[in-house]
């Protein structure tokens, strides 16, 4: 028997349906009650102003929301840069350290280096060969150094001796300049040699080239020297600087600036030329420049020192009585083809403006760069009354006073 009960039976015995209270139906369901749509039900639509203030409680959520995520963010953010500067403050310590050891050439040992510095060369390339040759071990440090203390753009070129256990700033005090150099070459310059062999000799001895030397001996680059300033026909002369080489032995550097190498020269120049001559010849009323012209006359024309002090007093005696006399020409056969030494040098049909048997009195400079005896001489003629001089082939002098007598001395010489 069933533990359900009905709740009532219909008359005559039909079975009635029946419901309990937890919707179960005996015959079939009562879809009133247990029917399901499946679909929520849409919500009553937001009026103007509730969708208003629900838009403003969205915004200041999201505007919480983002000033939450931007503290967390810059937290990270400062624990990175922190954690970066520490890392960067150890390296750029440890690069100080190793640079400041290597200025100072702290632990390097103390060897001796030779080093070649190129023409030109930048404070990289300086620092580039130091760091091969091994003076220095932090070529960028030393750059730095370099610009720091506005040493970039005077390095020297050359053979320099180091040594390795020098700090930069000995490194850079040698490499401006020359004392450290090695690559040195010594020159001895005779008496009577024209600029031309001058330079010629420069050129063979590494110095610089003949052209360059030649370029700079007719410049203004030297004007610094009150000899070479007081020079005031210099667009006349086919070299400004012939007569002031000083001949004499010098030390020069190879790959040498030609300006410095010539510098040493007219320095010599002007050392050698005294007050006390510097007042003979202002005496005279006469220039330097002037007296160096006749000297470079007599160095080239003299036999030896006393034909120096006669051929002196001959050119004297002629610019100073030369019209009365008609030698006012000096008529010097050294004269003639200068700048070059002989018509086999000169180029063909050359015409030289020293030629003294074509201009009356001195030419426009000195044809050569004379001795301290010529220039003596020069400065003291000896007191003749000659006017013509000749010599021959063995060197002896023969002097006279009239054309007549020079021509005597001409056969007598072997010359005419």
């Amino acid at each position: 028997m069933s533990d359900r009960q009905p709740s009532h039976y219909a008359r005559g015995g039909q079975k009635q349906e029946y419901t309990d209270i937890s919707g179960y139906s005996s015959g079939q369901e009562d879809r009133s009650i247990n029917s399901y749509s499946g679909a929520r039900p849409e919500p009553p639509p937001l009026s103007p102003r509730e969708e208003r203030s629900q838009r403003r409680r969205r915004n200041k959520e999201h505007r919480r929301r983002n000033r939450q995520k931007g503290k967390r963010n810059r937290r990270i953010f400062k624990l990175v840069w922190f954690v970066m500067v520490i890392f960067l403050g150890l390296a750029t310590a440890q690069l100080l350290l190793m640079g400041m050891d290597d200025m100072l050439a702290i632990g390097r040992q103390s060897l001796s280096v030779t080093v070649e510095i190129p023409r030109d060369a930048d404070t990289q390339t300086v620092a580039e060969i130091l760091e091969e040759e091994g003076v220095i071990e932090e070529p960028a440090f030393f750059r730095l150094y370099s610009f720091l203390t506005k040493s970039d753009g005077y390095y020297q070129n050359g053979t320099f001796e180091l040594r390795t256990d020098m700090d930069y700033e000995a490194l850079i005090n040698q490499l401006q300049s020359n004392t450290a150099r090695v690559d040195t070459v010594r020159i001895t310059f005779p008496e009577g040699l024209n600029v031309q062999e001058v330079a010629q000799l420069l050129e063979e001895n590494g110095v610089c080239t003949a052209e360059d030397a030649l370029a700079a001996a007719d410049s203004d680059e030297l004007d610094g020297f009150d000899l070479i300033s007081a020079i005031s026909n210099g667009d006349e002369r086919y070299y400004k600087l012939e007569g002031y080489l000083f001949p004499d032995t010098y030390e020069f550097y190879r790959d040498e600036d030609p300006v410095d190498a010539l510098s040493r020269l007219v320095r010599n120049t002007d050392r050698k030329l005294t007050q006390d001559m510097r007042d003979q010849i202002a005496a005279m009323d006469m220039t330097v420049d002037e007296i160096l012209t006749i000297a470079s006359i007599i160095e080239a024309e003299a036999a030896d020192e006393e034909d120096m002090y006669i051929i002196s007093s001959i050119l004297h005696n002629r610019l100073e009585n030369g019209v009365e006399t008609g030698t006012a020409q000096l008529g010097c056969d050294s004269t003639v083809y200068y700048p070059y030494r002989t018509a086999e040098l000169a180029p063909e049909g050359f015409t030289s403006t020293y030629n003294t048997y074509q201009i009356t009195g001195l030419p426009p400079g000195p044809i050569c760069n004379p001795s301290l005896a010529a220039i003596e001489a020069a400065i003291t003629p000896a007191d003749t009354n000659y006017y013509y001089f000749c010599h021959d082939a063995d060197g002896n002098a023969y002097y006279a006073e009239t054309s007549s007598g020079h021509q005597q001395n001409l056969e007598r010489a072997g010359l005419a």
